[in-house]
């Protein structure tokens, strides 16, 4: 597996300061597969932080440990690593992304409580709910509107539409065709486009995502182009394939030194052929996965121009994604990958 780096981004001034919970899903706890010793004080009240301890055996499984609150009670926890400093994360039925795995008796952590059910803003939201297809599974989506001062065909609004992907098989998968289809409120479709994922092949348990623009400078002929106007909902279907027999498995490539600036705008890092082969010119793609606090993607952007030379075995080139002005960067914490095909 790539390797990936995480970071939680919390605001602690001498307690906790609360953070934004629009659209924050109800999540089904983690159960109990045995008995467990001891109980998890000051458990938070729904859609608020609080700092909880662990008072229990040393080593529990922190699903189990947070279970003491209630079944289905605790949607997020963070602690920090004492050796390296850096912060350890949980989400409720996300353990791809969960870092935090055990918790020791009193170990304090950072929780957030579940909520019942999400709030209703008066904006378009998403309304598809993530599900299978085969075996690699949309895991969240999300969709936002933003302003350019480049025209395309005159029009300055964007609407952009990002998911995250997995693919839960015990073999190589692709995602195939993903398709985007946009509803208006009388349930007419105002829009369709299809797009593939950053992977081109996912690898077994791996996460990826896609993105796609309305309108955008390059789409077929059989797509809408136009801004949606009134647009209220959107479906997303996948239709996963095994990978032809002319495409490479791609190759190890690690992110270090990963530095977010300009309040999550700016991402930079390096990029390091971490196999035994080698990457073609601009073979290498990079990108960011920014999440919210219940661990649904918020937004994501990707870099294809990191490589100007073919990249050897252990070589390394830099990385430098930046976001729009408009899109939503206010994330909980963030992924980096990369991706790459042998030359």
């Amino acid at each position: 597996m790539r390797s990936a780096t995480t970071k939680p981004i919390l605001l602690l001034l001498g307690g906790i300061v609360a953070l934004g919970l629009l659209g924050l899903a109800w999540i089904q706890g983690a159960g109990f597969s045995e008995a467990v010793q001891g109980n998890m004080q000051n458990c938070p009240q729904a859609g608020k932080w609080a700092i909880s301890v662990w008072s229990g055996d040393s080593a529990t499984d922190t699903g189990q440990a947070l279970a003491t609150c209630g079944e289905g009670q605790v949607a997020v926890a963070y602690s920090i690593d004492p050796q390296t400093q850096t912060w350890l994360r949980w989400f409720a039925g996300r353990p791809e992304v969960s870092t935090l795995q055990t918790l020791n008796d009193m170990q304090g952590i950072i929780a957030l409580g579940a909520v019942g059910a999400p709030q209703v803003t008066s904006t378009p939201t998403l309304t598809p709910t993530p599900g299978t297809a085969g075996d690699v599974i949309l895991v969240s989506s999300n969709a936002f509107t933003t302003t350019s001062s480049l025209l395309i065909d005159g029009e300055s609004r964007r609407m952009h539409v990002v998911g995250e992907l997995r693919n839960e098989s015990a073999m190589p998968r692709s995602a195939g065709e993903i398709g985007i289809t946009i509803y208006d409120a009388a349930d007419d479709v105002i829009g369709f486009r299809g797009t593939l994922a950053f992977d081109d092949i996912i690898m077994p348990g791996r996460t990826t995502v896609f993105a796609e623009t309305y309108p955008s400078g390059l789409y077929l002929s059989s797509e809408t182009n136009d801004f949606p106007e009134g647009w209220t909902r959107y479906e997303v279907t996948l239709s996963p394939r095994d990978p032809y027999e002319w495409e490479e498995l791609p190759v190890d490539v690690a992110v270090e030194n990963v530095q977010v600036a300009d309040d999550g705008r700016h991402v930079t890092g390096n990029a390091v052929n971490a196999s035994s082969k080698t990457v073609g010119q601009y073979g290498v793609h990079v990108y960011v996965i920014y999440y919210r606090a219940d661990g649904t993607i918020l937004n994501a952007k990707r870099k294809t121009t990191v490589n100007d030379q073919p990249l050897g075995p252990g070589e390394s080139a830099a990385f430098d994604i930046s976001f729009s002005s408009g899109e939503p960067v206010d994330f909980s914490s963030y992924v980096v990958q990369a991706y790459a095909e042998p030359e």
